[in-house]
């Protein structure tokens, strides 16, 4: 009987890559990893700034209605705001917190109980109030636009919208904050730069015309809200980030101040707080508008 050679075929079964092979597959390997390694940090930074800018997107609306209509039973944004800087024209500088000032401390507390209503009442705030202490408006309602007064009013929030995880009290330090900036200003008209039609005021259709020009700026205002993000902090000192955005809007109401005292019984003909022409807390009244005795200065 003669025996069949499997030599071959044993052969054929131990067969495997040969060098040249495995380094080939190696460095498409290696060439792979390279590039996901290089591609992975953009795509989590677009990814990160997609999500930055969707929050701003939505707080930047949730911010203009808020002030627009002149919320004051908002007071859950107290847990997002750290604080409100006011830094007039004589480089005074006032922080208010919703928390309370301990010794040595600088800021002063929102009143209690009313901590929402402050925060837009601040936000409120003409650039041209005159503003002589941190609770005192002088000369409101005004109409002078060229008055040299102006506020830097700014904020430091906590994002609003976005992931629920950022919303914990343990998450308040690693959340994501941004600078929000206001400034509202009266709509400038032409008797801001003088008559253009040419005339000497003396007549009555001029004397209309101005006192026309003083009610526009009492009841037009204009909105800027300026978001930066994100807010780091450095020590003591708070920078924003490179990213910028703003929004604008015009009402068209009269802007009055209030004092937020719940100790002080409430305007039975509107149910709001009662009217005080020096608070520093101002709300807009959409659709209702001052009275032309105010708008002529008499």
């Amino acid at each position: 009987m003669k025996l069949r050679n499997n030599k071959a075929a044993y052969l054929r079964g131990r067969g495997g890559f040969t060098m040249v092979e495995l380094a080939i597959c190696l460095g498409i390997i290696a060439f792979a990893l390279v590039a996901i390694i290089g591609v992975l940090p953009i795509g989590i930074n677009v990814q990160k700034d997609n999500r930055e800018e969707t929050i701003i997107n939505q707080d930047g609306m949730y911010w203009m209605e808020a002030i627009r209509s002149g919320a004051t039973g908002m007071n859950d944004l107290a847990d997002h705001v750290t604080f409100i800087e006011i830094r007039n024209s004589n480089s005074q500088v006032y922080r208010w917190e919703p928390v309370p000032a301990g010794a040595g401390d600088s800021h002063i507390e929102l009143p209690r109980g009313v901590q929402g209503a402050a925060i837009i009442g601040l936000l409120s705030m003409p650039v041209q109030a005159d503003l002589v202490g941190p609770v005192t408006v002088r000369n409101w309602p005004q109409v002078d636009t060229g008055s040299g007064e102006y506020n830097l009013i700014r904020a430091k929030v906590r994002a609003i919208s976005g992931s629920a995880v950022d919303k914990g009290e343990a998450a308040k330090e690693m959340a994501f904050s941004y600078r929000l900036t206001s400034e509202v200003r009266p709509i400038r008209t032409s008797g801001d730069w003088g008559d253009l039609t040419g005339r000497v005021w003396d007549n009555i259709g001029d004397k209309l015309e101005l006192d026309a020009n003083r009610f526009s700026k009492l009841n037009f205002y204009e909105i800027k809200l300026t978001f930066q993000w994100p807010e780091y902090k450095f020590g003591d000192e708070e920078r924003p980030g490179p990213n910028k955005k703003g929004f604008r809007s015009i009402v068209a109401g009269r802007l009055v101040n209030r004092n937020l005292n719940l100790l002080n019984p409430l305007d039975m003909a509107t149910g709001q707080f009662q009217e005080d022409v020096t608070s520093p807390f101002f709300f807009f009244e959409p659709n209702k508008f001052s009275v032309p005795r105010v708008a002529r200065g008499q």
